[in-house]
């Protein structure tokens, strides 16, 4: 799902990796997966060491639950570089390949495609600096 936020914000990410089932599995031994944007002086991916628990219920695409919790194969935080323009989509795509450079393929033997997303700058929101009250007549 696109992601838009001002300047200043922060957000995080999460992958998980679902089985035939729909269940949490993690990548087998040799695969590796990375996030990466398209314009990295505009959109920073920053991964975590270690996967984080999703800190709240996501649906996927499909209507498939991820409760808040899970842990999956990779997290991260996204935020803005100092290239970032107001209005612009940046694409962000998770990669996952064997060690190799070999695609990974699921149980069926079909290539597991890259995730695209995007990354939008909004403007920055106004704050209140002086308030005042006005009338049409002096007084």
């Amino acid at each position: 799902m696109p992601l838009s936020m001002t300047a200043t914000q922060t957000d995080n990410y999460y992958i998980v990796d679902l089985d035939d089932n729909n269940k949490p599995i993690a990548l087998a031994s040799g695969q590796v997966q990375t996030v990466i944007s398209s314009d990295p002086a505009s959109v920073v991916i920053t991964p975590d060491a270690t996967p984080q628990p999703t800190d709240e219920d996501f649906t996927l695409a499909d209507g498939t639950l991820i409760p808040k919790g899970t842990v999956g194969t990779g997290s991260g935080k996204v935020s803005f570089g100092p290239s970032a323009k107001v209005g612009v989509a940046v694409t962000v795509t998770e990669h996952l390949a064997n060690s190799d450079g070999t695609p990974v393929k699921d149980s069926a033997g079909n290539v597991i495609a890259d995730d695209t997303d995007t990354v939008t700058m909004l403007p920055p929101t106004a704050s209140v600096k002086k308030v005042g009250m006005l009338f049409a007549k002096p007084v």
